[in-house]
């Protein structure tokens, strides 16, 4: 059995009943059997079989065994010959010869052979062919809309009203044979190229600009599919003679496109540039980098990311721009978001290099950039600015050839005289208008080759890709069916784990015949992408399925694989008892992958991974789970509204109570996060809905609560909670208590998110600073591959060897977490390395440079929106060194916006430079846990009494701040204190 694009022709005669009626059954079986002799000599003549005589009428199928490329055009000549052969009948009894009437319809089917029933055409196209057939007049020839694209050029067609037709929904598009049906037999032959000389001129002129000026330059090549835009790029560069280009090819189908081209292009970045190859020998993290590229996402673990992949792609090809290069970006419009940004990012940071980007793509790779479906998020930009580049950049659209063009193509193909042959040979002629002015559907169709497009293969490439896939040998085409399961790329491995042998023969043959080519890493690729789709689109459904879910079984892209499988399931056996289960592991695989990639902060992939475990997960802990990382994802993409809708709609429809509770964990804490200050009980005005008992979600206990999800996120929860009021040792047990409920969970994601809070609030918590260097020391080891999470724990580490006055040390740690940032361009990396080295000048007594550290880190959080936490950066500049007067007095009338400790550090600092008294500041003190808060506020007040003469109050205040600094062990701000005393 086999899914093909067939051909399905039904005719029989007008008025056979009442003909019937009038005439003697054996002149009337004398001239049926001439009947059944001209339509069955005819349909073998153009290639069809008749699968059925039912009384007068008559079924033939065209493309059933084999196709060919004119199937369509063959089976409507087959029909306008039987018209006329069937007029040439006498009729008995009758004074006129009979007539036909006929339908023509094109479509998938399922083809099926059995010793009882021989062969049988299974399909809503036989159905619509039979339709289309009774609703023809006498004489008439009429076809639907996919055998109308796919003879249109061949023949004259009318379009007739839609029609309604018995058993279908909706009325059909139907066409009407109104001309003569031409001979026909398109040829295939080779494809040179001709013409494109001001294409060509555009792209080495870019290139010549490059060498000149010594910078970057981006050209975006656009046209539709097999028009030539990658032969064309090819021939310009290969003119220009000695020219360095690498190249990477991004593939339709598989979890690792991106990744693959960015692979082939560093890797040929690596072969090519002696400056590269040092680099990477010098750099084992780059080299890491690179090698987790080329294995994609079956790696174990998380891998490095997005900042480690372009900090890699940016470090190599800097290097290797010592000299003028061409990067070629193929196939552009699979390319994923991350990928485009990425190189909108590079190109950008690499402007004063020579370095020609060339872009090539169809014309969808711009409509990415102003907001492909999927991209205009609720609440977010319409337009990514990862992408926007591409508008901005130089365009050369590559248009069709022009009739002369293709003519001078058509007969290079040949090997003659195109002037001669498009007058002399009507074959020629058809192509050349069949083509449109595109080179490789011209080619293919002399070729018998196919093209591309995107998602499905329309019907006049899938004619000739068909046609070609059927003229290979047996055991090749045994082999693409399993090859195109495993992707557009294949390996003999994934081929042996279906049990389907790979002889090197075939193989061979293939490469010979350029349907595949090796990639150089022991692998193959389809040349022409619809050749993978068609080969794909040929297995059973039922076939499909069952390689896909052991391939997944088996380990390979089980994302990938399980959720085809579940599509496959879902379109052939929809009531399948096992739906559920296979949903249930395809919606686990994809909230893996999607945490991989999340944690890997690759957030559009992660989005759609993590969107699609959502909608495959049944009722319970994963759906509760990926709903709640597609939360964090959206939110981190500066979504705000959808990442309250996407919990807010599984809270409402789930009957879990683990999963409500969960994900109204998961509403207070963004609403807390985004600003929402909760009352006493950390209820803010998402918390709604009663229980079974009546108790609204706050009203209930920690262990009453469904789930230890639920537990952590609610954790979290009270923690920032704490956190707004200044109780940092508080919101360092809801930390832990959080941490302890993810440990219970194994859930490594929840854990990371909790130990870098640990950390960054155990710098204001009364946890001794020995404790937390201990506790740094384990995260750092955690972190070491994930560089961005290592930052923070880097910056806690020197803060706590500043406070006990190991400036070397703090010094070392800074300069690590320096490099981090540099490399990766993390802007909030900087502003914590400003804060920790504005500390450490304070207490090293350089003032000026203190306060200088605390303004960029807060003009720095200004611009990212984060006031709270600049105002209260800015309050430490004024109390280390004030640039201005009035600087304070400002900061006082924004008191409302502070975080708690800005507001308690703007009291302190206004009564130690006499700006207000300092009376009930030490009251409002009481409030807070945090060691090191209390004793600068006390030792600000302390100065305050000493500057108005009371020797007993600042004596007792500096004293108690020192007592303050000593439940930490912090020695170097307890040293400066001493010595101020």
């Amino acid at each position: 059995m086999s899914r093909r694009l067939v051909v399905v022709l039904f005719l029989d005669l007008v008025g056979w009943t009442r003909l019937a009626e009038q005439v003697d059954p054996e002149p009337l079986q004398l001239m049926l059997e001439q009947y059944y002799d001209i339509c069955s000599v005819t349909v073998g003549q153009h290639g069809g079989v008749v699968e059925k005589f039912i009384g007068d009428a008559v079924m033939a199928v065209f493309g059933a065994t084999r196709a060919d490329e004119d199937d369509a055009l063959r089976a409507l000549r087959a029909a306008a010959r039987i018209r006329a052969g069937v007029a040439g009948l006498v009729t008995p009894g009758t004074t006129g010869p009979p007539r036909i009437h006929c339908g023509l319809a094109a479509g998938e089917a399922l083809v099926t052979r059995s010793p009882r029933a021989g062969m049988r055409v299974v399909g809503d196209v036989v159905n619509l062919a039979a339709r289309l057939q009774s609703a023809a007049a006498a004489g008439e020839i009429v076809v639907n809309e996919t055998m109308s694209r796919l003879v249109r050029g061949y023949v004259r067609l009318n379009p007739v009203a839609p029609l309604s037709l018995k058993g279908k929904a909706a009325p059909v598009p139907a066409f009407l044979v109104s001309g003569p049906v031409p001979d026909s037999t398109p040829a295939a032959q080779d494809g040179p190229m001709v013409d494109r000389d001001d294409e060509r001129g555009r792209i080495q002129d870019a290139y010549r600009q490059v060498v000149r000026d010594g910078r970057a330059r981006a050209l975006v090549v656009l046209g539709p599919p097999g028009i030539g835009k990658s032969r064309l790029v090819r021939e310009a560069l290969a003119g220009l003679g000695a020219v360095t280009v690498v190249a990477g090819v991004c593939p339709p189908r598989g979890p690792d496109g991106d990744h693959a081209a960015l692979a082939d292009v560093l890797e040929a970045v690596a072969r090519t540039s002696g400056a590269a190859r040092a680099l990477l020998d010098a750099d084992r993290r780059m080299t890491a980098v690179l090698d987790g590229l080329r294995g994609g996402r079956d790696t174990a673990g998380p891998g490095a990311g997005v900042e480690e992949v372009a900090r890699l792609a940016r470090e190599l090809l800097a290097a290797a721009t010592e000299r003028p290069l061409v990067v070629v970006w193929d196939n552009l419009e699979w390319a994923g978001p991350s990928l485009l940004g990425l190189l909108g990012d590079t190109v950008a940071a690499l402007a004063d290099r020579p370095l020609l980007t060339i872009c090539a793509g169809r014309p969808e790779l711009l409509a990415v950039s102003t907001g492909r479906p999927g991209n205009n998020r609720p609440g977010g930009p319409a337009v990514d600015s990862g992408t926007a580049w591409l508008l901005a950049g130089e365009t050369l659209d590559v248009g069709a050839l022009t009739p002369d063009d293709c003519q001078r193509l058509a007969g290079m193909l040949t090997g003659i005289s195109a002037e001669v042959q498009a007058h002399d040979l009507a074959d020629l002629d058809r192509a050349i208008v069949q083509s449109a002015g595109n080179p490789l559907l011209l080619r293919l169709l002399v070729e018998s080759a196919g093209d591309l497009a995107a998602g499905t293969v329309p019907p006049t490439v899938t004619a000739v890709v068909g046609a070609l896939l059927d003229r290979l040998p047996g055991p090749a085409r045994d082999l693409l069916g399993p090859a195109s399961v495993i992707g557009s790329v294949f390996d003999e491995t994934g081929l042996g784990l279906l049990g389907v042998p790979a002889p090197a023969a075939v193989l061979d043959d293939l490469v010979t015949r350029q349907v595949i080519r090796p990639d150089g890493a022991g692998r193959y690729v389809f040349v022409q992408q619809p050749m993978h789709e068609v080969a794909y689109g040929r297995l059973e459904k039922s076939q499909r399925l069952a390689w896909h879910r052991e391939l997944a079984e088996r380990g390979v892209s089980p994302a990938l694989h399980l959720e085809a499988a579940l599509r496959l399931l879902a379109a052939i056996r929809p009531d399948d008892p096992g739906m559920g289960e296979l949903a249930a592991a395809a919606a686990g695989s994809l909230l893996r992958e999607g945490t991989a990639v999340l944690r890997q902060r690759d957030l559009p992939t992660a989005t759609g991974l993590l969107d699609r475990a959502v909608r495959h997960a049944a009722d319970g802990p994963d759906r509760a789970v990926a709903a709640i990382r597609l939360s964090d994802t959206l939110l981190l993409m500066g979504d705000t509204r959808r990442a309250m809708e996407v919990v807010a709609a599984v809270a409402r429809d789930t009957a879990d109570p683990g999963v409500r509770d969960a994900c109204t964990a998961q509403l207070r804490l963004l609403d807390v996060r985004l600003g929402n200050r909760p009352d006493s009980l950390g209820r803010t005005h998402t918390d709604n809905g009663p229980d079974s008992l009546g108790r609204t979600h706050t009203e209930r206990g920690p262990d009453e609560t469904q789930g230890p999800l639920a537990r952590t996120r609610l954790a979290q929860v009270r923690m920032l909670v704490h956190l707004e009021q200044g109780r940092f040792g508080a919101a360092e047990h809801a930390c832990l208590s959080g941490l302890a409920e993810a440990r219970a969970m194994d859930d490594s994601y929840e854990q990371d998110r909790l130990l870098v809070a640990l950390c960054e609030i155990r710098q204001w918590a009364p946890t001794r600073l020995a404790d937390q260097l201990v506790s740094c020391a384990e995260l750092a080891a955690r972190f070491a591959g994930d560089r961005v999470l290592l930052v923070p724990v880097l910056a806690a580490r020197a803060r706590c060897l500043a406070l006990l006055g190991d400036g070397p040390g703090a010094r070392a740690a800074l300069a690590e977490a320096e490099v981090a940032v540099a490399e990766l361009r993390l802007h909030m990396g900087r502003v914590l390395i400003d804060q920790v080295a504005g500390l450490a000048a304070a207490l090293d007594g350089t003032h000026l440079r203190a306060a200088r550290l605390y303004r960029r880190a807060a003009d720095a959080l200004d611009r990212a929106g984060h006031t709270p936490v600049a105002l209260t950066l800015r309050v430490q500049a004024v109390r280390e060194h004030p640039v201005r007067d009035g600087e304070l007095a400002a900061l006082l009338g924004r008191m409302s916006e502070m975080d708690f400790r800005g507001r308690l550090l703007s009291l302190s600092v206004a009564a130690r430079t006499g700006a207000a008294p300092p009376e009930g500041v030490e009251q409002l003190l009481a409030v807070t846990d945090d060691p090191g808060l209390r004793g600068d506020v006390l030792f600000d007040l302390a100065r305050a009494y000493r500057k108005r003469g009371d020797a007993t109050q600042a004596g007792r205040l500096a004293a108690a701040a020192t007592d303050s600094y000593a439940v930490i062990g912090a020695t170097r701000p307890m040293e400066a204190v001493r010595a101020w005393i």
